[in-house]
């Protein structure tokens, strides 16, 4: 959000017109909500994870996503971005190192890992 304020501030200092800057303003501070929003969602505070091989589940009072891990998930060092498959509609779902302990997340990026190589063998 503070990057997209910046943006809007400092390219808005470029330009002559007021109507221009406030549609500049405007127009930064839109996306820097929507993408506010698309991290609160794919990143979420608190829930319950259950994976089971390729299938997985998590739930929250907001939020409860089913489905199989895509071959799109990445494992990094401190966070996990998996990319769930469900019936009707995909989700990204961030989990960082820090919010789980760490042999949680060591499971977590094995089944991660383990679940992307079946899916790529089964393509």
């Amino acid at each position: 959000m503070v990057y997209f304020s910046l943006f809007a501030v400092c390219y808005s200092l470029f330009l002559t017109s007021v109507l221009a800057q406030f549609i500049c303003v405007a127009s930064s501070t839109i996306f820097g909500y929507v993408s506010w929003h698309w991290y609160k969602k794919s990143h979420p505070q608190q829930g319950v994870f259950i994976l089971d091989s390729t299938q997985c589940r998590f739930e929250n009072n907001t939020l409860k996503i089913n489905g199989h891990i895509s071959n799109k998930s990445r494992v990094y060092q401190s966070s996990v971005w998996l990319y769930i498959n469900g019936f009707a509609s995909s989700h990204w779902l961030i989990i960082n190192a820090s919010g789980v302990d760490e042999l949680s997340f060591v499971r977590l990026k094995r089944l991660t890992l383990a679940a992307r190589h079946e899916q790529a063998e089964l393509k």
